[in-house]
């Protein structure tokens, strides 16, 4: 069974730092990791397209329409964290070198989206996944080398220790596109100005 004790215990061991026994120990170990533990948590989460973290909803319009601009506006669900697709659309490179190409098919503005795509809204995003029984294994190691990174200069001074969680941390996730604990969709590329000059 995993637990976050388990996860800030393995960022502890890769620093050679005493391990704890909860985020609320009287000491610096505890104190470190649970200063940063939730925020690299949920920014690890944003960062990548975690399989276990995809999740799927269709979204009721609110009542009230934005006051301008789109003609719908919908409440983010409580969990989320990033949208991966809008209405089996993923998100297109903006060109935003080109003149007048300022309107977005949707955008969040504070806990809603805003677009023109009519109720149901459906919405594919990453969730912020709490329980570490539910993470992948490289999620895990992908995070513990994280908390290893941040905390490391206070715990140990030690550059070559915080390289080597740097490291630790490229493999899990290498490791984890590798087996599809992220998913990996075809992006096109975005469009430069030498392509757009010839439009």
């Amino acid at each position: 069974m995993a637990s976050v004790i388990q996860v800030a215990n393995r960022a502890l061991t890769k620093l050679g730092a005493a391990r704890i026994i909860s985020l609320s120990d009287d000491n610096k170990q505890a104190r470190a990791v649970a200063s940063c533990f939730e925020d690299l948590r949920d920014d690890e989460l944003r960062a990548h397209r975690w399989q276990f973290a995809m999740k799927r909803i269709e979204l009721a319009a609110l009542s009230a329409a934005p006051t301008f601009g789109y003609k719908h506006q919908y409440a983010l669900p409580p969990d989320f964290l990033r949208i991966d697709m809008v209405d089996d659309r993923y998100p297109a490179a903006v060109m935003d070198n080109y003149i007048d190409a300022e309107y977005l098919e949707w955008t969040i503005e504070g806990n809603v989206v805003l677009t023109d795509i009519g109720a149901p809204l459906k919405l594919r995003y990453i969730a912020q996944v709490t329980e570490p029984n539910a993470w992948d294994s490289n999620f895990r190691e992908a995070l513990a080398s994280r908390i290893a990174m941040e905390i490391c200069e206070e715990l140990t001074q030690s550059d070559s220790k915080k390289q080597a969680a740097m490291n630790d941390y490229r493999r899990a996730i290498q490791q984890a596109v590798r087996i599809g604990a992220i998913e990996k969709p075809s992006v096109m590329p975005p469009d430069n100005q030498w392509i757009i000059s010839r439009l």
